[in-house]
């Protein structure tokens, strides 16, 4: 199994709310990017391109300047549940200077104040009445998570 698939990552991660249009093939569409890396980002959107799909990127960022990269879709996900967000990552190919330079900002301001640059902690919990697989967020656990599937509350006792 790729490392990657198992939660390694390379480049530290970032979470940054940013607008953004994509495109390829004739077709734009907008989206947020929520997840960042020095090499990849991650699109909020539900309309993804396929895996392998090379798109044009305008990130517009916090100083209202444009940002233009390029990359490929290395996976989708387009699903109902609520607790999942739909999207694409995509790593990037080509980023300008603008981009680059916001990333070190984030990176040197997360070293400065100390913050975890990684992404917070899940726990995995299991529905006891569906038996799905719940990802909650360890912050969110005191709050009674319920079950993204079937809405049952899930039990975040330890047995």
């Amino acid at each position: 199994m790729n490392n990657r698939h198992r939660g390694y990552q390379r480049h530290p991660r970032f979470t940054k709310r940013l607008e953004v249009t994509f495109s390829s093939g004739g077709l734009s569409f907008r989206g947020i990017m929520s997840n960042i890396s020095v090499n990849g980002i991650f699109i909020r959107t539900n309309r993804g391109f396929t895996p392998d799909t090379i798109v044009d990127i305008e990130v517009v960022m916090p100083d209202n300047k444009l940002s233009l990269l390029k990359g490929i879709v290395k996976r989708t996900i387009k699903t109902t549940l609520s607790s999942v967000k739909n999207g694409m990552g995509v790593e990037l190919m080509e980023k300008d200077a603008i981009f680059e330079n916001f990333v070190q900002s984030i990176n040197a301001e997360t070293e400065k104040t100390g913050e975890a640059s990684s992404p917070p902690e899940f726990q995995i919990i299991p529905c006891p009445v569906c038996g799905v697989k719940n990802k909650v967020l360890s912050t969110k656990i005191v709050l009674g998570p319920k079950c993204g599937k079937c809405g049952a509350s899930l039990s975040t006792t330890m047995p």
